[in-house]
C-alpha cells in the first residue's frame, strides 16, 4: 500500500514538472533568420524576456527584431507577432485565426491606481483601483493586408455587428447571420473560419512553426 502510494506521489511530482517545462517553453523566431530556443514570457508589452535554461540570466528582446513568438502559456502555444494595428503605432498580439483572413487578439491587463476626487461639500474621496483586462479584436485580409479593428470588450467600443457586417461584406451569406445575430462577437472565431471555409471555398492555412 505504502510503495503504490510513494509511485502515485512520484507520478504527480514527475508530471507536474513536465506540465511547468512544457509551458514554459518558448521558440523565437528573429528577422535575420536566426531561432532560439528555452523559456520566455512577455514583459513591458513589446519585449519578451527570455534564457536558454532554467538557471540562465534571462534577456529581454524586442519584438521589432523577431518575426514571431510561439510561447507555450496556454493549452495551445501561442504564436505573438509585433502588429501595425493603427498607423504609426505596433502592438504585440496573439494570433487566433490564419487564413485569407487573419484574426488577431490584444490583450492589456493590469490594475488602475486609486484616486483622490472632490465631492460637494468640499472633502476629497478616495476613489480604490481597479483590475481591467481589455481584449482588442484585429483582422487583415492575405499577408500585408490592411489591419481593422473589429471592436473590443469596453464599453464604448465601435459596435461590432455593424464592423463586422461591414468587413465582411463580400459574403453576404455571413452578413445575413451576424445581423440575424446567429454570430455575435463571442463567436468571432466562428465568423472567420466561416469567411475562409464557406466564403472563399479553401481551408484556413495554418502556418508551420
Amino acid at each position: 500500500m505504502k510503495k503504490t502510494t510513494l509511485l502515485v506521489l512520484i507520478c504527480c511530482f514527475v508530471g507536474s514538472s513536465i506540465a511547468i517545462a512544457q509551458k514554459d517553453a518558448a521558440t523565437l523566431y528573429f528577422k535575420d533568420g536566426k531561432q532560439l530556443k528555452g523559456m520566455a514570457k512577455l514583459v513591458n508589452g513589446n519585449q519578451v524576456k527570455f534564457k536558454k535554461d532554467k538557471g540562465d540570466k534571462p534577456e529581454k528582446y524586442h519584438f521589432e527584431n523577431l518575426e514571431q513568438a510561439v510561447i507555450n502559456d496556454r493549452e495551445e502555444p501561442s504564436t505573438y507577432i509585433y502588429l501595425e494595428t493603427k498607423k504609426g503605432y505596433f502592438n504585440v498580439v496573439r494570433e487566433l485565426e490564419i487564413g485569407t483572413v487573419n484574426l488577431y487578439i490584444l490583450e492589456q491587463t493590469g490594475y488602475s491606481a486609486p484616486m483622490f476626487v472632490g465631492s460637494a461639500n468640499g472633502q476629497m474621496n478616495m476613489m480604490h483601483g481597479n483590475y481591467y483586462d481589455i481584449k482588442n479584436l484585429y483582422v487583415s485580409k492575405g499577408v500585408n493586408g490592411e489591419v481593422t479593428h473589429l471592436g473590443s470588450n469596453q464599453l464604448f467600443s465601435k459596435n461590432f455587428k455593424n464592423a463586422a457586417s461591414d468587413y465582411f461584406a463580400d459574403c453576404p451569406e455571413l452578413v445575413t447571420k451576424i445581423q440575424n445575430k446567429e454570430f455575435k462577437k463571442k463567436h468571432v472565431r466562428d465568423i472567420v473560419k466561416f469567411y475562409n471555409l464557406q466564403c472563399n471555398n479553401q481551408h484556413v492555412v495554418v502556418l508551420k512553426k
